[in-house]
């Protein structure tokens, strides 16, 4: 029998839960267009998901528009139904008026006078139950979340056990090997700047009775991403082609030793579920005092070298030309956690 869903339970009922359901779901519309705006998403997805999370709550703000200005008519038309109509059976909006309710006065006990739900029976507790659920992630937005991304504790944990890289990185042995490009001596300081094997060029100050102290030359630099040096490690052809390039690379700081540290960013794929840590070794010719997981601005030379335990595996890393070349970057700066 073709009939109005309304009919199913009664106005009070079917209102309320309508009226449930519009303010949910536009407040879930309203959501996704907010977290666009505010650039929230970032925490949680890649850029190439973002306009359509958009686009999705627009559509979702009109179709609930759309669904109020049905639910209002519905409501201007709702009429009280005579008892002795008889369309009241098929209007099925079943009040106390209606004479084929059981148990009323002159209204026989029949299998005809029963009410028949025609197996639309509406529970208001699983509607509420039902509403909670979908709140959720509204109430999570107005607490401000998602504000970052993994924890701290989970960042430590998806680093890994990380150990000191040791002779295979150290100046000295390097200068060992290289050709001298240019050399002067005054007041008894002799500067000698060398050429690596590796493509890089390092200084030699050497003070009369003291040993010599090495620092690699740096160029002006360019900024690049932690996933072309992650990539280039695994390929003979790019490790010739960076090394001895200056760059200059932006993410969280995690000291392994006074003078070496790993900058790591969390690289983005698709969620915030499937990021993976990237990972730059960064050697300092003098002591670096930061704090765990401070975001800071490194700029040094590319080089790569053997990964502890390893013959075949290079890890990325920044040889720095001075302390100063590690600077704080305020919170108000960060561009993003995530690297996409």
């Amino acid at each position: 029998m073709a009939h109005s869903h309304a009919g199913c339970q009664s106005p009070r009922d079917y209102f309320t839960e309508q009226l449930l359901t519009i303010f949910v779901c536009g407040g879930l519309g309203f959501v996704a267009i907010q977290l666009y705006r505010s650039d929230m998403l970032r925490h949680i997805l890649a850029p190439q998901f973002h306009l359509p999370v958009l686009i999705g709550g627009i559509v979702v703000f009109v179709l609930v528009l759309l669904r109020a200005i049905t639910v209002w008519r519905e409501a201007g038309e709702l009429v009280p139904v005579d008892s002795n109509d008889p369309t009241c059976r098929e209007n099925h909006v079943h009040t106390a008026s209606c004479n084929h309710l059981p148990g009323l006065p002159g209204a026989p006990n029949t299998d005809e006078n029963l009410v028949d739900d025609h197996g639309h029976s509406h529970d208001m507790s699983w509607v509420f139950a039902r509403m909670l659920i979908l709140v959720f992630p509204i109430t999570l937005y107005f607490l401000g979340i998602p504000n970052t991304g993994l924890s701290a504790d989970a960042q430590r944990a998806a680093l890994g056990n990380e150990v000191e890289l040791q002779s295979s990185a150290d100046l000295a042995q390097l200068a060992s090997t290289a050709t001298v490009k240019s050399e002067e001596e005054k007041d008894g300081i002799r500067v000698r700047v060398l050429q690596t094997d590796k493509g890089f060029q390092i200084r030699e100050v050497t003070e009369k009775n003291k040993p010599p102290v090495y620092s690699v030359v740096a160029q002006a630099g360019i900024e690049m991403r932690f996933n072309d040096l992650t990539e280039a490690a695994f390929s003979e052809d790019k490790r010739r082609s960076y090394a001895g390039s200056t760059a200059i690379l932006e993410g969280r700081f995690n000291p392994l030793s006074d003078k070496q540290f790993t900058l790591f960013r969390q690289k983005m794929t698709c969620c915030g579920q499937d990021s993976v840590m990237l990972k730059v070794r960064i050697i300092s010719p003098q002591v670096v005092s930061r704090n765990y997981f401070d975001w800071v601005r490194v700029k040094g030379v590319i080089d790569f070298v053997k990964a502890p335990g390893a013959e075949e595996r290079y890890v990325p890393v920044l040889r720095l030309q001075d302390v100063t070349d590690v600077t704080l970057i305020p919170k108000d700066q960060i561009k993003n956690e995530y690297e996409f």
